[in-house]
């Protein structure tokens, strides 16, 4: 069981926990908001006990393996190894940060704890993927 929580209350985070429904061993563990009341909401639409409203207490905290972040763009790359720093893997929206150097300390303080760090991001509207798609009538059925 990977224990998740999230970080940003908005319409991308109702997406994403729509989408964890369908996956085997994901349990929504903790909501962050900046507020207890927003976090108390959110927190009740999906069954989830555990809030926060520190950051820092949150990302120390024992009951979550991984953090979703879906937070308003500059505070990805500080939020991102906050979390990392504390041993915990983390998916987080695009774009995962405002430039290259930022992403380059994400990417070494995943390494330095030994968790991973990933952008989420929709991979079939990459060019790759889309010319598999287009492409795939040609192999037949598989």
């Amino acid at each position: 069981m990977v224990r998740v929580g999230i970080v940003g209350t908005n319409w991308i985070t109702d997406k994403f926990l729509e989408a964890a429904k369908l996956v085997e061993n994901f349990e929504l563990s903790a909501v962050y908001s900046r507020t207890r009341e927003r976090a108390e909401e959110v927190a009740e639409k999906y069954n989830v006990e555990m809030i926060f409203t520190n950051l820092e207490e949150m990302a120390a905290s024992s009951i979550i393996d991984a953090v979703y972040i879906a937070t308003p763009n500059a505070f990805h790359a500080e939020q991102s190894i906050l979390f990392l720093r504390n041993n915990k893997h983390v998916l987080c929206e695009k774009p995962l940060a405002a430039n290259a150097s930022e992403v380059k300390k994400m990417f070494e303080t995943a390494k330095e704890h030994d968790v991973l760090l990933m952008e989420a991001m929709k991979s079939t509207l990459i060019p790759n993927f889309m010319a598999i798609q287009n492409n795939l009538h040609k192999i037949g059925r598989i």
